[in-house]
């Protein structure tokens, strides 16, 4: 193996650890890309890790902020092509950084920023407009490696929210103080009669419970919609397959976890099975 050779595949080892290290179910999903997405996605679902990673695992704000800060310049300030990063040098031999907008990667960046100081949301509505504005530039990141700009239109609402809500799940897995269930709304909080305290320190009681499944069982989390019914649609979704796929895995995967305790879902979000294989085969499909 030649040394260019070896470093290339060092590189897609690295981004395959950091995938690895916050969605494994990454490894069915991507299975169903179509052809000539599935290489370009493995270092942009590396680059969502490091991001999910730096709001997930990083106690102290301001190191996260400096952390987000370092890949914001080397991603958007930066010539791209010129870092020694292996997850930045696989996205660019790869020839998936020609085709990323800046606006996307920038609301990348910017609401991870965000959520590192976000205030708790009021009610369920707020909760549904966290989980979609942190998954729409994910999505419009995907769309432009599909070559469907401008089609996130097409997708549902609560596609957004249920990759958000399943996001927003791993990163609380994570976090051991209470501010890791900081998007849970406060009605909810109190009509359970529990603290986020409480959610972090009794994660099996029966109310921590229950509010996870109230959580869960919204209509925006409940479902499997893929598609907006009322927008116009492309004639052909194939390039997109993988989103479909990732839908119908998350969407199992948010039935599955209605009625478990909150320290059991890191396990049941990161364990894929055959079951999600035909999960996300039957969405795939639904692609064209």
């Amino acid at each position: 193996m030649s040394r260019s050779a070896a470093e290339e595949n060092n590189d897609r080892l690295f981004c395959w650890e950091q995938v690895n290290s916050t969605n494994r179910l990454f490894r069915i999903s991507r299975v169903f890309a179509a052809r000539g997405c599935a290489e370009k996605l493995l270092p942009l679902y590396a680059l969502f890790s490091v991001v999910e990673q730096a709001c997930s695992t990083l106690s102290d704000e301001d190191v996260a902020n400096s952390k987000l800060n370092w890949w914001r310049k080397e991603c958007l300030h930066q010539d791209m092509t010129k870092s020694q990063h292996p997850l930045l040098k696989e996205l660019c031999r790869t020839g998936a950084d020609r085709e990323l907008r800046r606006d996307s990667i920038a609301g990348l960046f910017a609401g991870a920023t965000s959520r590192l100081s976000a205030s708790a949301p009021a009610d369920m509505a707020g909760l549904i407009s966290i989980c979609m504005e942190l998954h729409r530039p994910q999505l419009e990141l995907e769309l432009d490696l599909a070559g469907l700009q401008n089609a996130e239109r097409n997708f549902s609402q609560e596609l957004l929210a249920r990759n958000g809500m399943v996001q927003l799940l791993r990163e609380s897995s994570r976090m051991k103080e209470q501010g890791g269930f900081w998007w849970v709304p406060l009605n909810l909080l109190a009509r359970h009669g529990v603290s986020r305290e409480e959610l972090s320190q009794r994660p099996s009681s029966p109310a921590a419970i229950q509010l996870l499944a109230d959580v869960l069982g919204d209509r925006a989390f409940a479902g499997s919609e893929v598609l907006d019914s009322s927008s116009t649609q492309p004639a052909d979704f194939t390039p997109a397959r993988h989103v479909f796929a990732v839908s119908g895995l998350y969407s199992r995967k948010l039935r599955q976890i209605r009625n478990v305790s909150l320290d059991s879902l890191a396990r049941e979000l990161s364990m894929p099975g055959p079951v999600d294989l035909v999960a996300a085969w039957k969405s795939a499909r639904k692609a064209g």
